[in-house]
Protein backbone atom coordinates (compact mmCIF):
# COMPACT_ATOMS: atom_id res chain seq x y z
CA UNK A 1 0.00 0.00 0.00
CA UNK A 2 0.93 3.65 -0.09
CA UNK A 3 -0.08 6.96 1.40
CA UNK A 4 -0.89 10.02 -0.70
CA UNK A 5 0.68 13.22 0.60
CA UNK A 6 0.58 16.49 -1.33
CA UNK A 7 3.05 19.35 -1.06
CA UNK A 8 1.44 21.82 -3.41
CA UNK A 9 -0.51 24.98 -4.11
CA UNK A 10 -4.14 25.82 -3.33
CA UNK A 11 -6.55 24.14 -5.74
CA UNK A 12 -10.31 23.68 -6.12
CA UNK A 13 -12.62 21.19 -4.44
CA UNK A 14 -13.00 19.17 -7.64
CA UNK A 15 -9.29 18.33 -7.77
CA UNK A 16 -9.23 17.37 -4.09
CA UNK A 17 -12.10 14.95 -4.72
CA UNK A 18 -10.23 13.43 -7.68
CA UNK A 19 -7.19 12.88 -5.47
CA UNK A 20 -9.33 11.41 -2.71
CA UNK A 21 -10.81 8.96 -5.21
CA UNK A 22 -7.31 7.63 -5.96
CA UNK A 23 -6.32 7.32 -2.31
CA UNK A 24 -7.60 9.20 0.75
CA UNK A 25 -5.17 12.04 1.37
CA UNK A 26 -2.88 11.57 4.36
CA UNK A 27 -2.20 15.31 4.36
CA UNK A 28 -2.04 18.36 2.10
CA UNK A 29 0.80 20.79 2.77
CA UNK A 30 0.93 24.36 1.48
CA UNK A 31 3.55 27.07 1.89
CA UNK A 32 3.47 30.53 3.40
CA UNK A 33 6.51 32.77 3.69
CA UNK A 34 5.36 35.07 6.48
CA UNK A 35 2.59 37.54 7.23
CA UNK A 36 0.40 38.72 4.30
CA UNK A 37 2.54 41.57 2.96
CA UNK A 38 5.83 39.66 3.04
CA UNK A 39 4.27 36.43 1.79
CA UNK A 40 2.64 38.12 -1.20
CA UNK A 41 5.90 39.91 -2.02
CA UNK A 42 7.52 36.47 -2.33
CA UNK A 43 4.64 34.41 -3.74
CA UNK A 44 2.53 36.94 -5.59
CA UNK A 45 -0.37 39.26 -4.82
CA UNK A 46 -3.34 37.51 -3.25
CA UNK A 47 -1.48 34.29 -2.43
CA UNK A 48 -1.93 34.62 1.33
CA UNK A 49 -5.72 35.02 1.12
CA UNK A 50 -6.04 32.18 -1.41
CA UNK A 51 -4.08 29.93 0.92
CA UNK A 52 -6.23 30.82 3.92
CA UNK A 53 -9.40 30.07 1.93
CA UNK A 54 -7.88 26.78 0.82
CA UNK A 55 -7.08 25.79 4.39
CA UNK A 56 -10.74 26.39 5.25
CA UNK A 57 -11.73 24.13 2.33
CA UNK A 58 -9.43 21.35 3.53
CA UNK A 59 -10.97 21.63 6.98
CA UNK A 60 -14.48 21.32 5.52
CA UNK A 61 -13.39 18.22 3.58
CA UNK A 62 -11.74 16.68 6.67
CA UNK A 63 -8.30 16.68 5.04
CA UNK A 64 -5.38 17.07 7.44
CA UNK A 65 -3.57 20.28 6.50
CA UNK A 66 -0.09 21.58 7.20
CA UNK A 67 1.65 24.88 6.49
CA UNK A 68 5.39 25.05 5.85
CA UNK A 69 7.56 28.17 5.97
CA UNK A 70 11.14 28.56 4.75
CA UNK A 71 12.94 30.48 7.47
CA UNK A 72 15.11 33.41 6.34
CA UNK A 73 16.63 36.53 7.83
CA UNK A 74 13.68 38.53 6.46
CA UNK A 75 10.85 36.49 8.00
CA UNK A 76 12.25 35.11 11.26
CA UNK A 77 10.45 37.84 13.24
CA UNK A 78 7.10 36.93 11.61
CA UNK A 79 6.97 33.22 12.40
CA UNK A 80 5.32 33.28 15.82
CA UNK A 81 2.82 35.96 14.73
CA UNK A 82 1.95 33.80 11.72
CA UNK A 83 1.47 30.86 14.06
CA UNK A 84 -1.05 32.91 16.02
CA UNK A 85 -3.00 33.56 12.80
CA UNK A 86 -2.91 29.88 11.87
CA UNK A 87 -3.82 28.51 15.31
CA UNK A 88 -7.39 27.54 14.38
CA UNK A 89 -6.90 27.44 10.61
CA UNK A 90 -4.63 24.43 10.07
CA UNK A 91 -3.59 21.26 11.85
CA UNK A 92 0.12 22.03 12.01
CA UNK A 93 2.59 24.78 11.14
CA UNK A 94 6.28 24.02 10.63
CA UNK A 95 9.34 25.79 9.35
CA UNK A 96 12.54 24.70 7.68
CA UNK A 97 15.71 26.73 7.65
CA UNK A 98 16.62 28.15 4.27
CA UNK A 99 19.19 26.15 2.36
CA UNK A 100 21.00 28.73 0.19
CA UNK A 101 21.23 26.45 -2.85
CA UNK A 102 19.90 27.23 -6.33
CA UNK A 103 17.36 30.07 -6.21
CA UNK A 104 17.70 30.08 -2.42
CA UNK A 105 21.24 31.41 -2.78
CA UNK A 106 19.76 34.88 -3.35
CA UNK A 107 18.21 34.87 0.14
CA UNK A 108 19.91 35.28 3.52
CA UNK A 109 19.91 33.10 6.61
CA UNK A 110 19.31 34.72 10.00
CA UNK A 111 22.47 35.35 12.05
CA UNK A 112 23.43 32.35 14.15
CA UNK A 113 22.81 34.01 17.52
CA UNK A 114 19.44 35.35 16.34
CA UNK A 115 18.44 31.85 15.34
CA UNK A 116 19.39 30.38 18.70
CA UNK A 117 17.33 33.05 20.48
CA UNK A 118 14.43 32.37 18.11
CA UNK A 119 14.44 28.63 18.91
CA UNK A 120 13.86 29.39 22.58
CA UNK A 121 11.14 31.96 21.80
CA UNK A 122 9.43 29.39 19.58
CA UNK A 123 9.55 26.74 22.30
CA UNK A 124 7.91 29.16 24.73
CA UNK A 125 5.24 30.14 22.18
CA UNK A 126 4.45 26.49 21.43
CA UNK A 127 3.21 26.06 25.00
CA UNK A 128 0.25 28.33 24.20
CA UNK A 129 0.02 27.64 20.45
CA UNK A 130 -0.36 23.89 19.82
CA UNK A 131 -0.33 24.50 16.06
CA UNK A 132 3.41 25.21 16.23
CA UNK A 133 5.20 22.04 15.22
CA UNK A 134 8.83 20.96 15.48
CA UNK A 135 10.92 19.88 12.52
CA UNK A 136 14.41 21.33 12.87
CA UNK A 137 16.68 18.83 14.62
CA UNK A 138 18.38 21.65 16.50
CA UNK A 139 15.25 22.11 18.61
CA UNK A 140 16.44 19.06 20.53
CA UNK A 141 19.51 20.92 21.76
CA UNK A 142 17.41 23.88 22.92
CA UNK A 143 14.92 21.46 24.51
CA UNK A 144 17.69 19.71 26.41
CA UNK A 145 18.97 23.01 27.73
CA UNK A 146 15.46 23.83 28.99
CA UNK A 147 15.12 20.43 30.66
CA UNK A 148 12.59 19.17 28.10
CA UNK A 149 12.49 15.72 26.53
CA UNK A 150 13.60 15.68 22.87
CA UNK A 151 11.29 15.00 19.96
CA UNK A 152 12.05 12.66 17.06
CA UNK A 153 13.78 15.21 14.87
CA UNK A 154 13.19 16.11 11.24
CA UNK A 155 11.93 12.69 10.11
CA UNK A 156 11.26 10.98 13.43
CA UNK A 157 14.81 9.62 13.60
CA UNK A 158 16.88 12.79 13.41
CA UNK A 159 18.24 13.34 9.91
CA UNK A 160 16.50 10.97 7.49
CA UNK A 161 18.82 11.47 4.52
CA UNK A 162 19.07 8.10 2.69
CA UNK A 163 17.47 6.50 5.77
CA UNK A 164 13.70 6.89 5.78
CA UNK A 165 13.41 9.02 2.67
CA UNK A 166 15.01 9.45 -0.74
CA UNK A 167 14.53 12.08 -3.43
CA UNK A 168 13.92 10.70 -6.95
CA UNK A 169 14.20 13.10 -9.90
CA UNK A 170 12.46 12.73 -13.30
CA UNK A 171 15.73 11.67 -14.97
CA UNK A 172 16.13 8.75 -12.54
CA UNK A 173 18.70 10.37 -10.28
CA UNK A 174 18.31 9.46 -6.60
CA UNK A 175 19.50 11.92 -3.96
CA UNK A 176 19.85 11.35 -0.22
CA UNK A 177 18.05 14.65 0.51
CA UNK A 178 15.81 16.85 -1.62
CA UNK A 179 17.34 20.06 -0.24
CA UNK A 180 20.83 19.85 -1.73
CA UNK A 181 22.82 17.89 -4.36
CA UNK A 182 23.36 14.49 -2.74
CA UNK A 183 23.50 11.96 -5.58
CA UNK A 184 23.62 8.33 -4.49
CA UNK A 185 22.44 6.47 -7.60
CA UNK A 186 20.19 6.32 -10.66
CA UNK A 187 17.09 4.18 -11.18
CA UNK A 188 17.86 3.83 -14.88
CA UNK A 189 20.75 1.54 -14.01
CA UNK A 190 19.97 0.40 -10.44
CA UNK A 191 17.04 -0.84 -8.40
CA UNK A 192 15.83 1.24 -5.48
CA UNK A 193 17.17 -1.46 -3.13
CA UNK A 194 20.60 -1.30 -4.75
CA UNK A 195 20.66 2.46 -4.35
CA UNK A 196 19.55 2.27 -0.72
CA UNK A 197 22.14 -0.38 0.16
CA UNK A 198 24.99 1.39 -1.64
CA UNK A 199 28.11 2.74 0.04
CA UNK A 200 27.14 6.22 -1.14
CA UNK A 201 23.83 6.02 0.73
CA UNK A 202 25.53 4.59 3.80
CA UNK A 203 27.81 7.64 4.01
CA UNK A 204 24.78 9.92 4.31
CA UNK A 205 23.19 7.68 6.95
CA UNK A 206 26.41 7.88 8.96
CA UNK A 207 26.17 11.69 8.93
CA UNK A 208 28.99 13.92 10.09
CA UNK A 209 31.95 12.61 12.05
CA UNK A 210 31.61 15.45 14.58
CA UNK A 211 28.06 14.34 15.47
CA UNK A 212 28.67 10.64 16.00
CA UNK A 213 29.93 10.88 19.58
CA UNK A 214 26.96 13.02 20.66
CA UNK A 215 24.28 11.22 22.67
CA UNK A 216 21.62 13.17 20.73
CA UNK A 217 22.78 12.06 17.31
CA UNK A 218 19.92 9.59 16.80
CA UNK A 219 17.29 12.33 17.15
CA UNK A 220 19.38 15.20 15.81
CA UNK A 221 22.39 14.92 13.55
CA UNK A 222 21.90 18.54 12.56
CA UNK A 223 21.04 19.30 8.94
CA UNK A 224 23.40 18.10 6.24
CA UNK A 225 21.89 20.60 3.79
CA UNK A 226 22.70 23.42 6.20
CA UNK A 227 26.30 22.24 6.52
CA UNK A 228 26.55 22.00 2.73
CA UNK A 229 25.17 25.52 2.26
CA UNK A 230 27.84 26.88 4.62
CA UNK A 231 30.52 25.41 2.34
CA UNK A 232 31.65 22.79 4.84
CA UNK A 233 32.31 19.06 4.49
CA UNK A 234 29.00 17.38 5.40
CA UNK A 235 30.73 14.12 6.30
CA UNK A 236 33.18 15.81 8.67
CA UNK A 237 31.58 18.89 10.21
CA UNK A 238 28.43 19.42 12.22
CA UNK A 239 25.62 21.82 11.33
CA UNK A 240 27.14 25.29 12.08
CA UNK A 241 24.37 26.56 14.43
CA UNK A 242 24.78 23.38 16.48
CA UNK A 243 28.33 24.45 17.30
CA UNK A 244 27.05 27.67 18.86
CA UNK A 245 24.32 25.88 20.83
CA UNK A 246 26.96 23.72 22.60
CA UNK A 247 24.72 21.00 24.08
CA UNK A 248 25.45 19.52 27.46
CA UNK A 249 24.08 16.01 27.24
CA UNK A 250 23.53 14.00 30.41
CA UNK A 251 22.68 10.36 31.08
CA UNK A 252 18.97 11.11 31.61
CA UNK A 253 18.79 12.61 28.14
CA UNK A 254 20.63 9.63 26.67
CA UNK A 255 17.98 7.29 28.08
CA UNK A 256 15.20 9.49 26.68
CA UNK A 257 16.79 9.45 23.22
CA UNK A 258 17.06 5.67 23.27
CA UNK A 259 13.38 5.38 24.23
CA UNK A 260 12.32 7.62 21.33
CA UNK A 261 14.34 5.62 18.81
CA UNK A 262 12.98 2.32 20.15
CA UNK A 263 9.35 3.41 19.70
Amino acid sequence: GFTLNVLGNPCDEKLIKRLQAIQPLNFFQVSLEGLPEHNDYIRGKGHFERTMRFLALLCQMNVYSMVMLTLTKDNIDQVIALGELLQDKTNAFFFNRLTPVGEGAALALPPRESYISFLNQYLDAAKRLPVLGFKDNLFNIAMQQQGMAPFGGCTGFGCGAAFNFLSVLPDGEVHACRKFPSLIGNLKTQTIAEVYDSEAAERYRDGSAECRSCKMNLVCGGCLASTYSHGQDIFAHKDPPAVALQPRVNSTLENTVVNIVDR
